[in-house]
């Protein structure tokens, strides 16, 4: 039998063959593999995210149970917020922005060209706010938006703006903590609290041992209902002898705990409305002192009081002759200036002192008769 012979001419692959495939590989590569990494910062990125929202709901935990939003902004964090975990994924805790007020990180490299900083923010009403900065890479964009929306990539403008809302957050919060707990601690007369239109804690409020009311005419009814006129007869005693003074007073248990001010004569409900009637009495007495030293004639350094006060008072000017010079070198240049050697061997102006009409009409009321602003310096 013949057997025939089969030719085996397996001479392998050609070096230009080899080439060809090495470099397709290569071309594959250079799109495949800086896809593939992108695709691992983004993972990593997302494990980070759900961290981040993990800490954001822990916050609204803590948020719902306190019962004074105040102290939960400026104390409560996150329980499992570390750098630990963080790290192993590139990043890190931006500054000491730990707290549930403000958790923000930041990738640990400088110059980082692909992970992005983000942030949340709990507001003292308990609203949550996503912000980032993007990256340099594009490929990232879609992940910032993701997290924050509009608010990947925010303007000064912008930044400016959510502070001023996160601050006046908190001065509402705390002032409707305030009257809280004034209302509370079972108090009568009139408080504060937040005004809407204004956006401020500046609405009058009255109440009667912890029981709000519409007015200060309700809370006089009501005083009257449960202790008669003795408190009414007391304040009017404080009136006619012309009490004066910036601590509040009160009788008790006639009043029912009820605060006054009084000042020359006048009743207030609250050292706020107290305040402004003292600075206006002030205010026109130093007005009338300005105004009768000019008339007068004046001359040398003078400061218009009384002071403390409203301007003018306390303000320093020098006049000559029915003029006001606001600096010693304005003054030097008038008629008036006249040095006078002290015992230094320097100069200085000559002062006078006398107590104006202005002064007089304040200083007749006996609460400032022993204040330094009306005696003669």
């Amino acid at each position: 039998m013949k057997i025939s012979n089969i030719n085996n001419n397996n001479t392998g692959f050609t070096l230009i063959e080899l080439v060809v495939v090495i470099a397709g590989l290569a071309s594959l590569s250079a799109f495949a593999i800086p896809n593939i990494l992108n695709n691992v910062r983004l993972n990593k990125i997302e494990e980070v995210k759900a961290l981040m929202n993990g800490y954001a709901s822990d916050c609204l935990g803590k948020f719902r149970t306190t019962d004074d939003p105040v102290e939960f902004i400026e104390n409560a964090a996150p329980d499992e917020l570390d750098n630990i975990k963080l790290s192993s994924l590139g990043y890190q805790i931006d500054d000491n922005k730990n707290k549930c007020s403000h958790v923000a990180i930041e990738p640990i490299k400088e110059n980082e060209e692909n992970l992005y900083a983000f942030d949340f923010r709990i507001s003292i009403e308990g609203r949550v706010l996503k912000t980032a900065i993007p990256s340099n890479n594009p490929r990232f964009l879609n992940s910032c938006e993701r997290w924050a929306g509009a608010n990947c990539g925010l303007s000064e403008e912008q930044k400016a703006e959510f502070a001023r809302l996160e601050e006046l957050a908190r001065a509402k919060s705390e002032c409707i903590s305030n009257y809280s707990n004034w209302l509370r601690d079972g108090e009568s007369g009139e408080f504060v609290s937040w005004d809407t239109n204004d956006q401020t804690c500046t609405r009058s409020v009255f109440a009667f041992e912890g029981i709000p009311v519409n007015s200060a005419e309700a809370v006089e009814q009501a005083l009257q209902n449960k202790y008669g006129v003795a408190c009414s007869n007391w304040r009017i005693d404080q009136k006619n002898a012309n009490f004066t003074s910036s601590n509040p007073r009160t009788l008790d248990p006639e009043c029912g705990g009820v605060n006054y001010w009084f000042h020359s004569g006048n009743e207030f409900t609250s050292q706020v409305a107290w305040t402004e009637y003292d600075n206006d009495l002030k205010k026109q007495a130093c007005e009338k002192d300005r105004d009768d030293s000019l008339i007068q004639g004046r001359n040398g350094r003078y400061t218009y009081g009384p002071t403390p006060g409203p301007s003018p008072c306390g303000k320093v000017v020098w006049l000559c002759n029915g003029e006001e010079y606001e600096s010693l070198s304005g003054f030097e240049d008038s008629s008036c200036y006249s040095p006078v050697l002290t015992g230094t061997g320097e100069t200085d102006t000559e002062e006078t002192c006398t107590l104006s009409g202005g002064l007089a009409v304040l200083c007749s009321i006996p609460a400032y008769v022993s204040q330094p602003f009306c005696k003669c310096q």
